[in-house]
């Protein structure tokens, strides 16, 4: 199987899963579609687009691997939980790396000024 029918099956794993999230979100608002507004909306669209790209991605890398369709859909759609689960123990903070640095001596100067 060659990277780009790979890639298809991936894509389609991929809309299976976007498609499934989407009937949860469903469920969740009482069997209405959730009303979002329109800077959400783009940002529910990002994040399925996203899905859908890391599932064509991840079964058109593995494509040498593959013997047939069903390993590239079933990559395409576990692509986007399993990087979800790598990245669940990353933890982003707002602090710079100069940032430790002047915390510290502003601490320091605050200790000073208790002491004095």
């Amino acid at each position: 199987m060659g990277p780009i029918e790979a890639g298809l099956w991936g894509l389609a794993g991929g809309t299976a899963a976007g498609l499934v999230a989407l009937s949860a979100s469903v469920v969740a608002a009482s069997y209405t579609f959730p009303r979002t507004g329109r800077e959400e909306g783009l940002a529910r669209l990002f994040v399925m687009a996203v899905g859908l790209a890391l599932g064509a991605l991840v079964a058109a890398a593995a494509s040498q691997q593959m013997s047939g369709p069903w390993p590239a859909f079933i990559l395409g759609v576990g692509a986007p939980s399993m990087v979800q689960g790598l990245l669940a123990r990353v933890e982003v903070t707002g602090a710079k790396p100069g940032d430790a640095a002047q915390n510290e001596l502003e601490g320091g100067e605050k200790d000073a000024a208790r002491a004095g």
